[in-house]
């Protein structure tokens, strides 16, 4: 991942959130959170199937960040968390403000999902909803980045 973290966080900053989302996060989203608290992505994009769509990643969330409060899940938790299942967290977002979320329990819904929350893609706005699968662990996620190439025009 071509990317720059934020700042490290304390075991117990992790066990404070789980204890708030009422559930354990996956190890290796753990990890990710003790290594980074967030990052500022670099050019990464990742795919959705469902829009047939790659989507420019701009934001992995933290719990805290010094500098922006919104790089941070707690504030996008208050601001959408009564539109969001439970046990899921807002992780990240892409360049256009779409979100990326992490559902950590739930027999069928446990994954990372893309949320065109303010109905961008035709395919959100005609009723079928407007939360995409996109990987079944974070680890998935991650390995499912690719560089930017931007597209050449020949003239």
């Amino acid at each position: 991942m071509n990317c720059m973290p934020f700042s490290a966080v304390t075991e117990q900053d992790i066990v404070t959130l789980e204890q708030q989302l009422g559930a354990r996060l996956p190890d290796d989203y753990r990890q990710f959170l003790l290594q980074t608290n967030g990052v500022d992505i670099l050019d990464q994009t990742f795919f959705v199937k469902d829009l047939d769509q790659e989507v420019m990643l701009h934001v992995l969330f933290g719990l805290t960040n010094p500098t922006s409060r919104g790089l941070t899940m707690a504030y996008w938790l208050k601001e959408y968390g009564d539109e969001i299942d439970p046990y899921t967290l807002i992780i990240g977002k892409d360049a256009g403000g779409r979100f990326l979320l992490y559902t950590v329990a739930g027999e069928d819904t446990a994954g990372i999902y893309y949320w065109d929350h303010n109905d961008s893609f035709p395919q959100s706005k005609d009723g079928e909803g407007n939360t995409y699968f996109v990987a079944d662990t974070f680890t998935e996620f991650c390995d499912s980045l690719r560089d930017y190439t931007p597209v050449r025009w020949s003239s």
